[in-house]
Order: C-alpha cells, then sequence, then structure tokens
C-alpha cells in the first residue's frame, strides 16, 4: 500500500515521512519543483512527485495508485491576500478530495489548524465549538477548506486533525521567526503574556498523525491536537527569549495600545507589502482567555504527547545553538 503526503517537503511533511519510513510505510511525497527534497533523499520506500497543488492533472497523477493521502500542502502565514490563501488552501484542497475521489482511496487525513473554531472569551475549545470570525486568511480558508472535507466524507472516511501553532527544530515560522525576533530585541507581551498559547511540538502532531493513519476505526471525525500542559504566551515566549541569550522578556505592552499598533502596521504592510511585525491573527493568538480540550483524542486516537514544552524547548536550543555555530 502507498499514501499520498501532500507537502512533504515541509516542516511537518518531511518529519511526518521519517515516521512513516520508520514504520515501513511506502510513501509518495508530493512536493513542488522548488521544494528543498534533501531531507528525504535517503530515505527507504520514498518517491518524489513533482507538482503543484493547484494543478488538478498534477494532483490526479500523483494520487494514482495511492490508498491513503495525508493532505499538509497549505499556504501558511500569519497575515496576506485572502485570494492567495483562498488558491492555496481551499482550491488545493478541493482538487486533491476530487483526485482521491477518482483514484477510490481507502482514507483522507486532512491537517487544519484549531484557528478555524472561534476563540473568543473563557469557554472551553472542544471539538464541536463553532466556526470563527476570522481576521485571518488563513483560518478562514482553513476552515472553508474543513467544510470542503466534511462534503466529501460521504464518499471516503476522513480524519481531520486541528494543531495548535506548532513548534520544533527546524521550524521556520514559529520557531526561527520568533528566536531572530528575539535575537534583535523585538520580542514583546500583550496583556503582560497572561493569554493562553496553544502549541504543539513537532513530534507529538506527527504520533496524532501517524494515530489516525494506522487506526482501521477511526473514519470521520475530527480531533484537537495539542500539548498537553497549558502555557502562557509568557512562559511559551520567554524561553525563546532565553534560547537567543536575551534573558527574560522586558518589553509589555497594554491591549489597546497593542490594538493600535496592528492596525497600524496592517495598514502599513498593505502599502509595503511588507509583513507586520504584529498582525492581527498574532494579537489574538497571543492574548487567548479560552481553554483547549484535548480529551478525544486522547480517548479514541490514544494520542499522548509525550514531549513535555520543557523538553521540546531543550531540543529548540540544541537546534539553536548548532546552526549559529555552522553559520
Amino acid at each position: 500500500m502507498k499514501t499520498l503526503v501532500t507537502g512533504a517537503s515541509g516542516f511537518v511533511g518531511r518529519n511526518l515521512i521519517k515516521l512513516l519510513n520508520k514504520n515501513g510505510i511506502s510513501v509518495r511525497a508530493f512536493v513542488r519543483r522548488k521544494s528543498n527534497i534533501e531531507p528525504l533523499l535517503n530515505l527507504k520506500n520514498v518517491e518524489i512527485f513533482y507538482g503543484d497543488i493547484t494543478d488538478i492533472l498534477s494532483i490526479e497523477k500523483a494520487v494514482k495508485g495511492c490508498d491513503y493521502v495525508i493532505h499538509l500542502a497549505a499556504l501558511v502565514y500569519d497575515w496576506g491576500k485572502y485570494e492567495d490563501f483562498y488558491h492555496v488552501n481551499y482550491l488545493g484542497t478541493e482538487n486533491i478530495l476530487k483526485a482521491s475521489l477518482k483514484a477510490n482511496i481507502k482514507k483522507f487525513i486532512h491537517v487544519s489548524t484549531i484557528g478555524v473554531l472561534d476563540l473568543r472569551g473563557r469557554k472551553i475549545i472542544r471539538e464541536d465549538c463553532p466556526y470563527g470570525h476570522f481576521t485571518s486568511p488563513y483560518c478562514k480558508t482553513k476552515a472553508e477548506a474543513e467544510m470542503l472535507v466534511r462534503e466529501y466524507s460521504k464518499y471516503f472516511p476522513v480524519v481531520i486533525l486541528r494543531p495548535g501553532a506548532i513548534y520544533g527544530p527546524d521550524d521556520p515560522m514559529v520557531t526561527l521567526r520568533t528566536l531572530n525576533y528575539a535575537k534583535r530585541n523585538l520580542l514583546f507581551l500583550i496583556d503582560k503574556g497572561k493569554g493562553v498559547f496553544p502549541h504543539v511540538y513537532i513530534d507529538n502532531l506527527n504520533e496524532a498523525i501517524f494515530l489516525a493513519f494506522q487506526s482501521k476505526n477511526i473514519m470521520n471525525e475530527t480531533f484537537n491536537i495539542l500539548d498537553d500542559e497549558l502555557a502562557t504566551a509568557y512562559e511559551f515566549f520567554n524561553y525563546f527569549n532565553r534560547i537567543a541569550g536575551k534573558g527574560e522578556i522586558k518589553i509589555f505592552l497594554p491591549y489597546s495600545f497593542a490594538w493600535g499598533l496592528a492596525f497600524l502596521m496592517d495598514k502599513i504592510a498593505k502599502i509595503t507589502g511588507i509583513p507586520p511585525l504584529l498582525s492581527w491573527t498574532g494579537l489574538e493568538f497571543v492574548t487567548l482567555k479560552c481553554k483547549f480540550d484535548i480529551s478525544k483524542a486522547k480517548k479514541l486516537l490514544g494520542y499522548n504527547p509525550k514531549i513535555s514544552l520543557k523538553e521540546g524547548m531543550k531540543r529548540v536550543e540544541i537546534w539553536w545553538k548548532r546552526i549559529n555555530k555552522e553559520v
């Protein structure tokens, strides 16, 4: 049996494929021509397939002969034009769903985001919470893609996984971006960093994906996938500041000032095309008051996030020191 993994060269994809490879799973890695495939080249039973998620013909060729699909490919960022996100996140998902139906696949695993949900207020976030109000085109298009995946559950089994902010060694988004900000003394906290920050270590997420993949009884289900321990923005981002050698974060902004700053930066970004230091999405995600429930994933999937925040950040620190020595 062969499994198609889209977004195979991305941070989640390349780590997931290593896990699948370790467990003897044959993989077809769907990547773009300009992708860095070096981490995949020495793995056994991994076939590199070049294509574009927005090109239905290349997707149909990629899915042909596969039994399972793990859909990771997405445009992931906290700022940008809705049309760009829609093109990749929604239309790309539509393409892979249509191709999967044509290929008679046995299971479709879709990796979404916890950001599709309405995270306002102090409620407990479970899988049946309503979709959000979306200041983020990323979250909006991922929600739209999720709804489309649900429609296809009448044709083949689907599993939707909603991770929090993914971090770990070699992660270019949350991890490297934050460390580079910290290195330049640009990290700051809003509302004293009291907000809950939903995070998941890369190995914990990929373990959840693998559990969903190998389970024969789990179908047409949705799961929140986060680390076991809640952490505030203060706790989470101070790890990065210390790893960068800057000690504790010293800049604190009141929410009202941060709101105005995000508003101004967003206006400037739309003119210059340069992503803002503080986006609306970033502002929302570091000031959350809700709590996250992962009991369903624990009960049905057997999900048990083994890597703690302390251990995850220890691994990040080792990686950060190594790459800085190489530079």
